[in-house]
């Protein structure tokens, strides 16, 4: 593990790295960027890293998908980055539950799992409203005839 925390970080190229032991998972070790505060190492990403795109077209990416994960929820954010890192070239093709643990990871090491907009709960009103007014019509049929 000593290799992992000289290493530089990907994402920003500094060399200060926090291991840490995630709350929900504890068996899975992560080494966080104490500079950019990105996931550095851990999960099964590590095998693969070597053969990632370029530094800043992974950087333009995970910064569009966060804040898609942040204004239209994870979703969109976890579409959005498996077409784009997708279509980046000289690369090994990711697959959909790889995209969603990476983009899992990365909100994750920012601390923004818990601000992602939850799915809408509105069409349990629309419904009740739908039933309302059969239930008030078939009740105006009955009285009025």
């Amino acid at each position: 593990m000593s290799a992992i925390l000289q290493a530089a970080c990907p994402y920003c190229g500094s060399t200060d790295t926090i291991r840490t032991i995630p709350e929900k998972d504890p068996f899975n070790i992560m080494v966080i960027c104490n500079n950019c505060l990105r996931v550095v190492a851990g999960n099964e990403s590590e095998a693969i890293r070597g053969k990632r795109a370029p530094v800043a077209a992974r950087k333009a990416i995970a910064e569009q998908t966060v804040k898609l994960c942040l204004d239209n929820g994870k979703i969109h954010g976890v579409k959005y980055y498996y077409t784009e890192y997708n279509k980046l070239p000289g690369i090994e093709k990711i697959e959909l539950l790889q995209a969603k643990e990476d983009v899992e990871m990365l909100l994750q090491s920012r601390g923004l799992t818990n601000a992602i907009k939850r799915p809408n709960k509105n069409g349990c009103v629309i419904v009740i409203i739908i039933l309302l007014l059969i239930t008030a019509s078939v009740i105006y049929f009955f009285t009025h005839r």
